[in-house]
């Protein structure tokens, strides 16, 4: 990316989807730290502008080591992004 290069909307929706799972999980594994180890993300509907979002967050699984968590971001009550996202778990 040149240092001109500014983001799209729907690669800031996806920052700030991938930022909410993330809380998500360090809030459930608390106080371990948790490293992000892949992200798969998915459009399912064109992001015209940055307008307010809302995000939805789940835990699939968690094992002693790993975290498997997901999420959607809705605009306009419509999901248009989701993504799954596994994080190690470092513990304290």
């Amino acid at each position: 990316m040149t240092e001109t290069a500014t983001l799209q909307a729907d690669e800031k929706l996806a920052l700030d989807l991938m930022a909410a799972i993330r809380a998500a999980a360090e809030t459930l594994c608390a106080p371990s730290s948790v490293d992000l180890v892949s992200v798969t993300v998915d459009v399912s509907a064109r992001i015209d502008g940055a307008g307010p979002a809302s995000f939805d967050t789940r835990i699939d699984r968690r094992t002693r080591t790993i975290l498997f968590a997901g999420g959607s971001a809705s605009v306009g009550g419509k999901i248009v992004m989701s993504a799954t996202a596994v994080y190690s778990i470092r513990p304290a």
